[in-house]
């Protein structure tokens, strides 16, 4: 009778995009904002990773590029709400996208861990897969079967 009740909170992941030229201080004053709102509402940020800046699939608010960065996160269900809503007053995010990971998880037990940064491999760098050119044929002509062999 001695165990204390745990709280059981869901644990959630928000990815947000930031415009390209966003310096590196106001990338930390977005996520001091963040983490503060989430603290205000009874949650508890796990880890920011910031993903460097990346070539977006498709334009985004016009921009071929992005500053990717993702958060994780544990609080209740209204949290997300709230956490959209401030992204949403921010001039710098783009887009965001939130994933409830898990339900049940002990609010004590889960660790904050330190911000991840981590530096995007360089596109020129990438070799391309080796593959024909559009209208390119493969060396070896392509030989109908002759009817009757198999």
């Amino acid at each position: 009778m001695a165990e204390a009740q745990k709280r059981l909170v869901r644990e959630y992941e928000t990815i947000y995009l930031l415009k390209a030229d966003t310096p590196d201080d106001q990338v930390e004053e977005i996520k001091e904002r963040l983490r503060a709102m989430v603290s205000r509402e009874s949650g508890k940020v796990i880890r920011f990773t910031n993903q460097g800046k990346r070539k977006t699939a498709f334009p985004v608010a016009k921009n071929q590029k992005a500053l990717f960065m993702h958060c994780l996160y544990v609080g209740s269900p209204g949290l997300v709400t709230e956490f959209e809503r401030n992204l949403k007053m921010i001039d710098q995010v783009t887009k965001f996208q939130s994933v409830k990971l898990a339900d049940g998880v002990d609010f004590e037990a889960r660790a904050v861990e330190q911000d991840v940064k981590v530096q995007p491999a360089e596109e020129e760098a990438r070799p391309h897969a080796e593959r024909p050119e559009f209208g390119e044929r493969p060396e070896e002509p392509f030989e109908a079967p002759v009817e009757g062999e198999e």
